[in-house]
């Protein structure tokens, strides 16, 4: 239909040349003519992408100068989905364009993960665009940062990755908020209703990653109704994946009614309860510090620079997002996805139930301890081959 009016428009133009063109004109002429050249030019990908003729097996084919991104807004409600169809007809890569965004290559092998972060890590950055994107909500933290940004949270952050912790973690956090969860599963069980395991889970490995990180008790398991920090989170981590496909988030977060407003309210919760952890932290006696464990807040904290600088507020406040982000929703999924697998083998699961009660050799009414687990037979069993396992169909092993 463009090219018909731009026909007709200089037909139109060729019959009355002898009359002269004004200005007007002249700018819908240009116009048009570099509406048509970019058409020709990008006819199956995003404006301003590079053809990759090395990636033409491989390329969603797209539309003029949009490249994919309707494709995108059409399959929203289902984009893993989505993915997983691309993948079964692509193979283990496939490449797409999105205006703003530029060219995506998507991967799903494990020799390709291996490559971009381990092996070849230092050649891939996570860039401008993607800062951009979520700098209001993670800051300057582990997720938005390159290089030597990266390499100090990393670094820092790895030092609670020790047996010690582990150990305290164990008969700490984890031990109180898995029991907590058995209170949620036996009251379910004794009312007779269905439980949702993937919501639990979440809040599960909330309770537990907040007090890792810094010491922050929010009662998810046990407190019925909603939970202020909790449903903050969850909307933010949503606004997060919508944003890192949607090139033009920053229009759609003003324009959709009432959600900037929404989006402020949530980061005023993380922001209250980062600060006030901080604040509390940094107001601690020395015989308060020794009565607690430590967490990831106490290294970062502490942690001075070679110019004698330590971390703000803020820039602690982006280290509890960030690794909030980083622990808790990953570990949820993870233990959602393990009991779906089981729950859908029954057989395995079986199995699983009669080791626990022969091998661990463990009283139900004990609370279990990191001594418990190092000093039962199950420890012995570590550097050997498992008697219980999990045959994941092929779509499942895509998935996990």
């Amino acid at each position: 239909m463009v090219l018909v009016g731009l026909k007709r428009f200089i037909q139109r133009q060729l019959q009355n040349r002898s009359r002269t063109r004004s200005l007007f004109e002249y700018v819908i002429l240009a116009t048009m003519g570099l509406f048509v050249g970019a058409i020709i030019k990008y006819p199956n990908r995003a404006f301003l992408t590079r053809a990759r003729p090395d990636l033409k097996d491989k390329a969603v084919k797209g539309y003029p100068l949009l490249g994919n991104m309707p494709q995108m807004l059409k399959n929203s409600e289902d984009s893993l989905g989505h993915l997983h169809s691309a993948f079964k007809h692509f193979g283990d890569f496939f490449s797409l364009t999105i205006p703003l965004f530029g060219r995506v290559i998507l991967v799903n092998a494990p020799e390709h993960f291996e490559h971009v972060l381990k092996t070849n890590f230092n050649n891939y950055i996570k860039g401008s665009i993607f800062r951009d994107q979520l700098k209001d909500i993670l800051g300057k933290g582990i997720f938005v940062s390159d290089q030597e940004d990266w390499r100090f949270h990393r670094k820092t952050a790895a030092n609670i990755f020790t047996t010690k912790l582990y150990r305290q973690l164990v008969s700490g956090a984890f031990q109180q908020t898995g029991l907590d969860l058995c209170l949620v599963l036996d009251s379910h069980r004794l009312s007779g209703t269905p439980v949702d395991l993937q919501e639990q889970f979440l809040k599960l490995t909330l309770d537990a990653f907040g007090k890792l990180t810094f010491g922050l008790e929010f009662g998810a398991l046990t407190c019925e109704g909603p939970n202020e920090f909790g449903d903050a989170f969850d909307y933010l981590t949503a606004n997060v994946d919508t944003r890192t496909s949607n090139p033009f988030w920053f229009l759609t977060d003003r324009v959709i009614p009432g959600k900037k407003r929404k989006l402020q309210e949530a980061l005023k919760v993380l922001d209250k309860f980062g600060y006030m952890a901080v604040e509390k932290r940094r107001a601690e006696t020395e015989e308060e510090k020794e009565k607690r464990p430590r967490d990831l807040l106490d290294h970062f904290i502490n942690h001075v620079a070679e110019d004698g600088t330590t971390l703000t507020d803020v820039e602690l406040r982006d280290v509890f997002v960030n690794f909030m982000i980083a622990g808790r929703d990953t570990t949820a999924q993870g233990l959602a996805w393990q009991f779906y697998l089981l729950m859908t083998h029954p057989r395995v699961m079986k199995n699983l139930v009669r080791e626990i009660d022969t091998v661990l050799q463990h009283s139900p009414s004990t609370p279990y301890t990191y001594e418990i687990m190092m000093n039962s037979p199950i420890s012995k069993l570590s550097s050997t081959k498992p008697s219980v396992f999990i045959r994941q169909s092929p779509r499942m092993s895509r998935w996990l």
